[in-house]
């Protein structure tokens, strides 16, 4: 089907990736830094890219090392339920636009055709920043997107082919259903966001978008960014109501782009981020990753209103947030000593550092995935015991460097003090990572009451 689309920008992708040559420094990074500024990325049709990370991508802004910047990142599943996620909101409606001539945003992809279906904005171009630097980013706040149309925030929770569900089957024995929920985002009597309600959940029969005849059809998630036709016909509005969920606002998908000669897809999580989905990475944690080209080129978006470990249905409730940013720049070797040497991401939040480990370690260079890693990722990377063998290794690494521990010291300390957890099982690249409490390594403070964590879609200690 995806060769009988209109337009011919998808046509002619090939001719675009064929130069590899890594972005030029800007030249804003030539004049010296009068201190911490503070920027605002908005999410437009110049200013996202959809599916990919690539070294070649145009910066989009130019920071030093201490500014802070506000983003604006959306949900490239908001075509889920276009009046109360696109419809009014005017840069939405541009970046979704495409008709039987034309797409605002033509390459969808790492090849532009589908295969990664992220928007991203970005890349952001870190002065200074060359292979081996770390860079650190904090995720100071995050605010949900309001429709102006609305003056609501809605989310989509999709049960695709990629969820675990699929593997399973259904309870009569056969795959499961394509399913959506959407999902408002309410808020309690302070005023304060709280919860998310489902408001209905529909399963898929199709999705149109026009083409060549004006008739293409698209059956189930096979392309980012089209509009499902709503109704379908097989609306449940009888699940509102049933159950809460408690508002864990987090990003999806934040990365430094790989070194790679082609454009990478933003399906698999990679060393230097990306679709990690890992639910902690919300308002008041910290985000550190090796920058593999210059300038990192970070780039962020598939944010969520809340999700679970594992994203076991295939997605998490996908909502579109604005975020505020620190951006901080490590020199090899210098920083922190947790920082050092650092290969895999590093979360840290006010209790806790998570290790995040991967089923593949730097995968587009794996020889196991060779020579097409990814499309070889999504189909040999379903791999639990990977993904905790290699958080194990990253952590145990990490622990002997970081806090001074022998190799016997970590694997008792892992057992009695840590949590290992499933990130996700949805994006090839299956994740693994493991928790390590801060209070272990505290000293002359009050006894905690080491009350386990308990509180669901959060990474808070209960006090």
């Amino acid at each position: 089907m995806m060769a009988h689309i209109a337009f011919s920008g998808l046509l002619a992708i090939a001719c675009m990736w064929s130069s590899t040559q890594a972005a030029p420094i800007p030249a804003q990074c030539s004049s010296p830094s009068t201190g911490m500024m503070e920027y605002t990325l908005k999410a437009t049709v110049d200013t996202v890219h959809w599916g990919y990370f690539w070294q070649e991508n145009i910066p989009k802004l130019v920071v030093n090392s201490g500014d802070m910047v506000e983003v604006e990142m959306l949900s490239h599943q908001s075509g889920d339920y276009y009046d109360g996620m696109i419809k009014g909101d005017k840069a939405m409606e541009k970046i979704f636009a495409w008709d039987n001539t034309s797409a605002r945003i033509n390459v969808r992809g790492a090849s532009g055709f589908g295969d990664g279906a992220h928007i991203l904005t970005g890349p952001i171009y870190v002065c200074g920043a060359e292979e081996g630097d770390i860079i650190q980013i904090d995720i100071l706040d995050l605010q949900p997107r309001v429709n102006p149309n609305t003056g609501k925030t809605f989310g989509s929770n999709g049960a695709a082919t990629w969820g675990y569900q699929y593997r399973a089957g259904g309870v009569d024995g056969k795959p499961n259903k394509e399913m959506t929920t959407i999902y408002e985002l309410v808020k309690g009597a302070s005023g304060k966001i709280k919860e998310g309600v489902q408001q209905q959940n529909y399963t898929f029969r199709g999705l149109y978008t026009p083409c060549v005849n004006g008739t293409q059809q698209f059956v189930g998630y096979k392309y980012p960014g089209l509009i499902t036709q709503l109704p379908t016909g097989t609306e449940n509005y009888g699940i509102k109501g049933k159950w809460k969920v408690p508002v864990n606002m987090h990003i999806g998908n934040i990365g430094l782009t790989p070194k790679y000669p082609v454009p990478v897809t933003s399906t698999a999580p990679f060393d230097s981020g990306g679709n990690l989905d890992n639910r902690r990475l919300g308002a008041g944690s910290t985000l550190y990753l090796r920058a593999e080209v210059a300038g990192g080129l970070l780039a962020m978006g598939d944010t969520h209103m809340a999700q679970g470990d594992s994203e076991f249905d295939g997605t998490a409730i996908e909502t579109s947030i604005n975020g505020k940013f620190k951006i901080t720049l490590h020199k090899a070797g210098t920083g922190p000593k947790k920082v050092h040497n650092l290969t895999f991401p590093l979360i840290e939040n006010a209790e806790n550092y998570i290790v995040q480990g991967l089923a593949y370690n730097n995968y587009l260079n794996h020889p196991d995935l060779q020579p097409n890693p990814q499309q070889l990722v999504l189909q040999k990377g379903s791999s639990l015991d990977k993904a905790m063998n290699n958080t194990y290794l990253k952590a145990r690494e990490w622990l002997m460097n970081a806090k001074n521990l022998t190799e016997d010291e970590v694997n008792t300390f892992i057992t009695v003090m840590c949590d290992f957890q499933v990130t996700q099982v949805v994006d090839g690249n299956w994740g693994v990572h493991l928790v390590i409490p801060k209070f272990a390594f505290q000293k002359n403070t009050k006894p905690h009451d080491m009350m386990p964590e308990v509180v669901c879609g959060t990474s808070t200690l209960q006090k």
